[in-house]
């Protein structure tokens, strides 16, 4: 069976994982903040675009591979 998975959609998908899995960085001000109104928390991710893009082109390489090696056997 061929899988039409392109190298794109994985690395997407393994873009979209190494988003949600990271960490949020909290100011102090916004602890104190959120203890008294959860509502009102903010938190800030800042991602460095070029190095996920890489990483994740990293990960899709290394999948399409595999696949073709348990294809070939």
């Amino acid at each position: 069976m061929e899988s039409n998975i392109s190298r794109d959609h994985i690395a997407l998908e393994a873009m979209k994982c190494m988003m949600m899995t990271a960490k949020r960085r909290r100011t102090l001000w916004n602890r104190v903040v959120t203890l008294f109104n959860p509502y009102a928390e903010k938190s800030v991710c800042n991602f460095n675009t070029q190095s996920t893009a890489e990483m994740a082109y990293q990960f899709a390489d290394a999948m399409i591979k595999e696949r073709n090696k348990t294809k070939e056997e």
